[in-house]
């Protein structure tokens, strides 16, 4: 623009070329608005400028804010994570204290079990006496154990680690006594001795026949959790799988169905 105004004046003064006022003023005029074109170019440029790096800014600061928020969640979910583990551990302690305690009952009821057979063989030696030494051999004849004293002479050899004795006792008594109300609980006990002696399969299907002959024993969660880990050493994850859900819909609300829980869910 600059040239061009010089040319403009240069032509007025040369010989033969007269321009005149108006003319120059006008010359100036585009000349000024040029200038006015490329000032006003250039802050538009440089205001371009300026918003994309506003923009790289903000979105710089973006993703510094997503980082730091997901390094957070992370963070969180560990903690969750970490506070989860915590909470089944003490979970599982309580479930452990609370099958000590059934235990710890069961051997109240073993010792209710052992004063009916004491009372059994009282009343058997007072029958003998009142009846009398038989006439052909001149001694009082020996009388059966009642189903008291025979569940706890087993349970007796049982805790003395006489499993074979322990189980031909449980066996007699299953035979003599199947209705018994302590038929369930001989028949895991049996099922106890088969997996002390290391007979896994035999276990596995005594355990079996607590909960299907006698549903309603109190062992009855008990043997199904105790068969899912032997079917679990013989390899048999999938049947194992089935009894422990089983268990859980059978006996939702035991201590054994809360460790099925967590067995199933590992």
């Amino acid at each position: 623009m600059r040239r061009l105004l010089a040319l403009a004046v240069g032509a007025a003064v040369l010989p033969g070329c007269v321009a005149t006022a108006k003319q120059v003023t006008l010359l100036q005029d585009c000349y000024l608005l040029g200038l006015a074109a490329q000032s006003a170019t250039r802050a538009m440029r440089s205001e371009a400028a300026l918003r994309d790096s506003l923009a790289r800014l903000r979105e710089r600061q973006a993703g510094r804010e997503v980082a730091l928020l997901r390094d957070s969640l992370s963070d969180f979910r560990a903690f969750v994570t970490r506070m989860q583990g915590q909470m089944l551990g003490d979970l599982g302690s309580v479930r452990e204290g609370l099958i000590e305690v059934r235990a710890q009952t069961g051997q109240s009821q073993a010792r209710i079990v052992e004063l009916r057979a004491e009372l059994e063989q009282r009343n058997t030696l007072l029958q003998q006496g009142a009846a009398g030494a038989p006439p052909a051999t001149g001694a009082p004849a020996p009388a059966a154990p009642g189903p008291s004293q025979l569940y706890t002479m087993a349970l007796d050899q049982l805790r003395r680690g006489s499993t074979a004795a322990a189980r031909a006792g449980f066996t007699d008594f299953l035979a003599q006594h199947p209705q018994h109300e302590n038929a369930g609980d001989a028949q895991y006990y049996l099922a106890e001795t088969l997996e002390r002696e290391n007979k896994g399969v035999d276990a596995e299907a005594a355990y079996l026949a607590v909960y299907t002959k006698y549903p309603a024993a109190a062992k009855a969660p008990t043997a199904m959790f105790k068969r899912a880990q032997l079917l679990e050493k013989q390899g048999k994850g999938a049947r194992a799988r089935e009894v422990l859900e089983a268990l859980v819909k059978a006996h939702p609300r035991s201590d054994e169905a809360e460790l099925a829980r967590d067995r199933l869910r590992g």
